[in-house]
């Protein structure tokens, strides 16, 4: 079956009107629309129209009824294998059910529409609302509560459940073997339980435990005592090791051909020794003899450049004499020429002073007219200054008043604008009641009558309705909006009640006020700040400071008027002149200072001169007995360089017949080794047998390998025990195991059909995720993933939700493989799930709309927008 089209005439929200969605696609179609549109009042009188009986008069028909009364019509078209029929039903008023072929024909009329519609559904079945129709609010597979309505559909559905997959899977019985097979399980159970532990391990204090404990006991007493045999049994293989290599080391012919060996080595490394002492000796003396040759060599070239240094330091000498004697006139000649011009600066300096003098009379003057001055505007400064002052005072004072500052009249603003936006949300998305009387009842409540028009609920209120009874309107979250607007209020009285002001007309008359005083400071402060930019102190102190300096300038020095401009010129003529005066004289100084200077250089230089030659004649010594001095020195050089030659020649024979010291000394050591070594070895060798044998002794006395071979019996007797249970165990194990697995196999064989259905829709949430379903109740118990089985209560809300819905959507496909494809509806389903896992929900639904029609109601519209699907139309027309 598929649903087409579906309409409502008179039903809830829909009073006189009638209400259509058409256009409904084969696979999913979603009607999104916000809230209060009426897509749980569709949902409802879809579900009344297929499942309550056309003159039922139920409290589940009753609320389709709008207030006004009057008869409640719901109809629909679907699409069957045989063609395409309306089922119309009427409610309450007229009650009438009725179903008409494509062209308008009457098929059946009350109760054999009525059992039309049965055969439609299946009364086999009982009706899939609960299995495939989701209603508004509820996600679970079956009611949470256990109260006698709650009771009855779990038992509906349960029985439905029952019917559907024992009718796909051919009337499997869910545990072979019942009860009995319990026993045998829970006896298997009990008897592996005294054993072993739930992994499988030996059980504490238990027989197989204690056998285990045992064969380990004496596993360890075994291993010690061969542990020990072994040690005696080394110990008797060492000690015999050890004699034969004594015999070895005390044979007297080894010890002889030992000592020779080290003997040999002695005198070889002695006569090696005492020819490397010849050689060191003949190294000496050739040493000594190049040291001869150098010094002869060295006084041979000393005597020949000190001849050489003799004759330059002479000339030298002449030159730098006769530069003294030149520079010394010079001297001389620049001192006069200073002394003249020494003179002319004293007289133009003189000139130069009296003009000066002229002139500062004439500025001494003319400062004091400036400081009179100076004086009196300061005066007249400091009387405007002072009169700003104390009005600035003034306008301080007042200020300090006023207490509506910029910031004061923001937060009295923010707080306005808050209790402005609460109004206003409570005035648009409160809960508001619209009344109109048509006669001379009254509606009334605890405050009294209520007039007709629009009143805001913001709390729970309780309402007479004369001749009907009583209404209680809850408006839920609006109490707390009105909660808000209160608070918005007493923080604004607070704010206004802080400055001292009534309402927020008076706060920003206050702060205009006080931002008009606040201006006249800061004009005030910008004029004081004109007239003293220092400070008024700074001004008083400067005040001062002219009074001090017209007082310190004494009276007019010019008894009569002269003219500055005279004065001035007559001082800058001084004053070139004294300036051309002074060059002249610098001059002719740094002439002097120069040719002063050239004179003490020369003179260092002569006296360098003359220590040079002084010198060099000292090493020269008497001209007349140089050469013979010379000739002498050449034999002497000649004579050493003979006798180094002879030197080298001797150390050299004695190096070439000189016998190798390296190699005579470690010959040596290698043969003095041998011997210590033997005699250390001999020693050790005799410890450790003294050692063993004792070793022996003891172990021979223990009677350790009798006691081993006590103990390997023990051993083996408990872990052939422990073999026992063990296998006993793998038995028991293996038996609970083949039992549950064949009272599993019947469970999956039962639930298998389901469970083929449910996978692929599982797998697009959870990868290698399955689901277990409890065998009495037929629905999810737990969800396997990672290894790890989780409850269903253990889960979060959302994942409950998305399983129960992929379960409706199994449940739905194994319908339609009965050859009685049903609808699948959901209103306002998948409330819990994010933004991820809702995206791989639209795609499941997508998979199973391939061949099973979809149909979603949700006020999501942003949310589902990625749903994609058919948009049917919606249209609500007013009846005539």
């Amino acid at each position: 079956m598929k649903l087409r089209s579906l309409t409502l005439g008179n039903v809830r929200k829909f009073a006189g009107q009638t209400a259509t969605i058409s256009g409904i696609g084969d696979g999913v179609t979603v009607v999104s629309e916000a809230n209060e549109f009426g897509k749980s009042t569709f949902f409802d009188a879809l579900h009344a129209l297929f499942f309550l009986k056309y003159g039922a008069a139920t409290r589940e028909v009753k609320s389709l009824q709008p207030r006004a009364g009057g008869p409640v019509r719901v109809s629909a078209q679907i699409e069957l294998p045989s063609g395409n029929f309306t089922i119309e039903k009427t409610f309450l008023a007229q009650k009438r059910a009725a179903v008409r072929d494509a062209a308008g024909e009457l098929v059946a009329l009350d109760d054999e529409a009525e059992s039309w519609i049965a055969r439609l559904m299946g009364s086999g079945l009982d009706g899939p609302a609960g299995l495939l129709w989701v209603r508004q609010g509820i996600t679970a597979l079956e009611p949470a509560g256990n109260a006698g309505a709650d009771k009855t559909e779990k038992e509906r559905l349960l029985g439905a459940r029952r019917n559907l997959l024992s009718s796909v899977a051919g009337e499997i019985d869910m545990v072979t073997g019942g009860r009995r097979m319990d026993r045998v399980i829970e006896a298997a159970t009990q008897a592996l339980g005294k054993l072993a532990t739930a992994t499988g391990q030996p059980k504490a204090n238990g027989p197989w435990k204690e056998a285990e404990q045992e064969a380990q006991t004496h596993a360890q007493r075994h291993d010690e005592l061969d542990a020990r045999c072994r040690e005696l049994s080394q110990a008797l293989e060492r000690r015999r090791e050890v004699a034969a290599r004594l015999k070895v080391l005390e044979q007297p012919a080894l010890q002889t051909a030992r000592n020779a060996a080290l003997e040999k080595a002695q005198a070889a490394y002695s006569t090696a020794l005492a020819h490397a002492d010849k050689l060191a000796q003949a190294k000496g003396q050739a040493d000594l003899r190049e040291l001869e040759l150098e010094g002869a060599q060295t006084r041979l070239d000393g005597l020949i450049a000190a001849a050489d240094q003799y004759t330059a330091a002479c000339a030298q000498f002449e030159l730098d004499n006769a530069a003294l004697e030149k520079a010394i006139a010079e001297v001389k000649a620049a001192e006069e020429s200073t002394e003249q011009a020494q003179t002319a600066l004293t007289q133009a300096s003189a000139k130069l002073r009296d003009a000066v003098q002229a002139k500062e009379a004439a500025q001494q003057d003319a400062l004091r007219q400036n400081a009179a001055e100076q004086y009196a505007r300061l005066q007249k400064q400091l009387a405007q200054v002072g009169e700003k002052r104390s009005a600035l005072e003034d306008a301080n004072a007042a200020l300090a008043t006023m207490p509506v500052t910029a910031a004061a009249l923001a937060s009295i603003e923010q707080k306005h604008t808050a209790l402005t936006a609460a109004q206003a949300e409570i005035a648009t998305g409160g809960v508001q009641m619209h009344l109109s009387y048509d006669g001379d009842a009254v509606v009334s409540s605890s405050e009294g009558p209520l007039t007709a028009g629009t009143h805001h609920l913001a709390r729970r209120q309780t309402f007479d309705l004369p001749g009907i009874g009583r209404m209680t309107l809850d408006p839920g979250a609006a109490a707390a909006d009105m909660a808000a607007v209160s608070a918005a209020q007493a923080q604004l009285k607070d704010a206004l009640d802080a400055v001292g002001v009534a309402d927020i007309a008076a706060a920003r008359q206050a702060a205009s006020a006080r931002k008009e005083k606040a201006d006249e400071v800061f004009l005030l402060r910008n004029m004081l700040e004109m007239l003293a930019p220092e400070g008024v102190e700074r001004m008083q102190a400067e005040c001062a400071k002219a009074k001090a300096t017209l007082d310190a300038l004494s009276k007019p020095v010019q008894a009569a008027p002269v003219d500055p401009a005279e004065l001035a010129a007559q001082a800058d003529a001084a004053r070139l002149a004294e300036e051309q005066t002074r060059d002249r004289f610098e001059r002719a100084r740094d002439a002097r200072d120069a040719a002063r200077t050239m004179a003490a250089r020369l003179q260092v230089l002569r006296d360098a001169a003359q220590t040079a030659m002084d010198t060099a004649a000292r090493v020269f010594g008497d001209p007349d007995t140089f050469e013979e001095r010379k000739t002498q020195a050449a034999r002497a050089h000649s004579l050493a360089q003979l006798a180094a030659q002879d030197a080298r020649a001797a150390a050299a024979a004695l190096a070439a017949k000189a016998p190798d010291l390296a190699t005579a000394k470690a010959d040596l050591n290698r043969a003095t080794s041998a011997v210590e070594n033997a005699r250390e070895e001999t020693a050790q060798l005799r410890t450790q047998s003294a050692d063993l044998s004792a070793t022996i002794r003891a172990r021979a006395e223990d009677g350790v390998e009798e006691k081993r071979d006590e103990a390997e019996g023990l051993m083996i007797r408990a872990q052939e025990r422990a073999a026992r249970f063990a296998h006993e165990v793998a038995g028991l194990t293996l038996l609970v195991e083949a039992l549950r697995a064949k009272r599993g196999a019947a469970q999956e064989a039962y639930f298998g059909p389901v469970q083929q259905e449910l996978a692929p829709l599982l797998a697009l949430l959870h990868a290698d995720a399955a689901l277990s379903f409890d065998p009495a109740s037929l629905l999810p118990q737990a969800i396997a993933r990672g290894g790890t089985d989780e409850p269903m209560e253990m889960l979060s809300g959302g994942t409950q939700e998305q399983i129960a819905i992929l379960t409706r959507l199994a449940f739905a496909r194994l319908f339609a493989r009965q050859g009685k494809p049903m609808p699948v509806i959901l209103d306002d389903a998948l409330v819990y799930s994010d933004d991820s896992r809702i995206t791989a929900m639209f795609t499941a639904l997508h998979r199973v709309a391939d061949n099973q029609q979809v149909i979603v109601f949700s006020c999501r519209q942003m949310a589902f927008a990625g749903l994609g699907g058919t948009r049917p139309n919606v249209e609500i027309k007013q009846d005539h």
